[in-house]
């Protein structure tokens, strides 16, 4: 049995453990747990049982498990005040990094393998805010994106075991084919199969993306799901991403992401997203790129 000073102590703990302090908490839990052991000497020595004695260390043993718990799971808990904007403001100002490995016929890009990173700044303004989730403004510049195509740099053929190369001025294609891509006679209706050698090409440009929203669940805590959309263009040094394409593209991106409050002005977000790039039909050739791509954004909000 724990005596009516002991429960005010406990329903002070209990309040403390609410605040997600898990130093706190614990800290409170061992000298609950070294209370309770001094009561185990004085049960002891005015006659009751050990089995009623021991039951009261259990019980604290108990009690410092749960504030450990509870105080652990202050990661997830609401932080920060509950100023307009939850725990990250209204505005923030970040800057971010994207990465694209390779690209592939997802929706209605057509040109393989190509490799693109992007670095720039990204601003964002609150929208609207519900108990349950907020809506910002976001617009994005990227003076830093890079594409790199796939190019053919020649053809190769193996005749009596002995390699044939004829190089050629590199030429951007819209995909890779590492199969035959044609035949070379080697006289009397005979004939070996040709292939073709690829090389890469970097193109520079610059992105802008004036468009763009993002809705976030749970604005109060640490860790906000998102999801984000977001509209602008590139422009490029040279046609993207063949010749005869265009060198201004339309660019839209969306996809889910994670955002970590690690500060009370300061967040890291993760996303991963579906990027198309396009010159809608401007140019002679617009075969589009479609993408999944990492983006990265570190974020300081005020």
């Amino acid at each position: 049995m724990i005596r009516r000073g002991e429960r005010r102590w406990s329903g002070a703990l209990a309040c403390r453990i609410g605040e997600g302090d898990a130093a706190t908490a614990i800290s409170f839990a061992v000298f609950f747990l070294e209370r309770c052991k001094g009561r185990v000497g004085a049960y002891a020595s005015r006659g009751f049982r050990l089995r009623k004695a021991a039951l009261v260390p259990l019980k604290a043993v108990r009690i410092s498990l749960f504030a450990a718990l509870v105080g652990l799971s202050g990661w997830s808990a609401p932080v920060w005040g509950q100023e307009a904007g939850g725990v990250v403001g209204t505005r923030s100002l970040g800057i971010s990094f994207s990465y694209s490995k390779t690209s592939s016929h997802i929706l209605i890009g057509d040109a393989d393998k190509r490799r693109i990173w992007t670095m720039g700044v990204e601003y964002t303004h609150l929208l609207h805010q519900g108990p349950l989730y907020r809506l910002d403004y976001e617009g994005s510049l990227m003076p830093l994106f890079e594409e790199t195509d796939p190019t053919v740099t020649g053809t190769l053929f193996t005749y009596g075991g002995q390699d044939y190369l004829t190089p050629q001025t590199p030429v951007r294609v819209l995909s890779v084919d590492y199969g035959a891509v044609g035949s070379e006679p080697t006289g009397k209706g005979s004939s070996v199969p040709l292939y073709a050698l690829y090389g890469r090409q970097d193109t520079y440009a610059a992105a802008f993306s004036p468009l763009g929203a993002r809705i976030s669940a749970l604005p109060r805590w640490r860790v906000q799901p998102s999801f984000a959309m977001d509209l602008g263009f590139v422009i490029s040094a040279r046609e993207i991403p063949v010749d005869d394409a265009d060198q201004f593209n339309y660019m839209f991106s969306l996809g889910p992401g994670l955002q970590f409050i690690t500060g009370p002005q300061s967040s890291m977000r993760v996303e991963y997203l579906f990027r198309h790039m396009s010159n809608a039909g401007q140019g002679y050739e617009n075969p589009g790129i479609d993408q999944g791509v990492i983006r990265l954004t570190i974020s300081r909000h005020w």
